[in-house]
């Protein structure tokens, strides 16, 4: 099974470069954030020809996400977790596998309401884990985690440390999740290399290669012998149009 993540910033003013790039690389799984749409106006007929299942939690203008799967579904769950109202979380099982696709908030500036709205979330989201021994079965987390786990995510951490993405208290809620025995897919094939998903727009970041890693595919350890590949497709953030994220793809059998 080849699972994938992609904040696409947009669906519907992506939607030809997503549909590319699943006819060009056929996913089983695919999971979407910053649909900044509602249900009712995603874009549904494109990727059913494609084969998909489609699951959508949407919202107008912002958050949003959704899960494509090429297998049925057997269970879909959305606002798994309290999030003032915002559309951040969509779950399904997919072959006996639990996929919890998650949009975590943005943050704000140290001891502004959303800094703080944005760790609680954390929280909430390690608390819904534990309370559904989720990180005991066939688990996936993955995402837009909006921070950077560690300095090699980081294109530069001096200049970024206590910036929003890179703050000590964001670092330290996400050690709370992966505390539970989550596996971060990429680090078990790229150990020590600095891979970025997600480069600003502004000042030919991506061509300089100024970017972040905050996007993630976590498996519980029930799935660790399966996971065979995990890597970052730079591919689409080359093209003109795109989101400033792009896909992270694990592999299991």
């Amino acid at each position: 099974m080849k699972i994938a993540t992609w904040n696409v910033n947009s669906v519907r003013a992506r939607l030809e470069i997503l549909l590319n790039y699943l006819k060009a690389n056929p996913l089983d799984v695919i999971a979407l954030q910053e649909l900044k749409v509602v249900d009712e106006q995603f874009p549904y007929e494109p990727f059913k020809e494609l084969g998909y299942n489609v699951a959508v939690n949407g919202q107008k203008a912002y958050n949003g996400v959704a899960i494509l799967s090429k297998l049925p579904f057997t269970e879909i769950k959305r606002d798994v977790i309290e999030s003032d109202r915002e559309k951040r979380t969509i779950q399904a099982e997919v072959s006996g596998i639990k996929i919890l696709n998650v949009y975590f908030p943005h943050g704000g500036l140290k001891g502004e309401e959303r800094f703080f709205f944005k760790l609680e979330f954390y929280k909430m989201l390690e608390n819904y884990i534990k309370r559904n021994l989720l990180e005991e079965d066939k688990f996936v987390l993955l995402g837009d985690f909006n921070v950077a786990r560690a300095e090699i995510d980081v294109w530069d951490p001096e200049l970024l440390r206590g910036t929003i993405g890179f703050m000590d208290e964001e670092r330290k809620a996400i050690e709370g999740i992966f505390e539970l025995g989550l596996i971060d897919s990429l680090r078990v094939f790229h150990e020590s290399e600095k891979i970025f998903t997600w480069w600003d727009y502004r000042a030919s970041s991506f061509r300089k290669n100024e970017g972040m890693r905050i996007d993630y595919i976590l498996v519980s350890s029930a799935l660790k012998e399966t996971l065979k590949n995990a890597f970052v497709d730079l591919t689409p953030r080359k093209l003109q149009g795109t989101s400033d994220h792009t896909p992270v793809i694990a592999e299991l059998t």
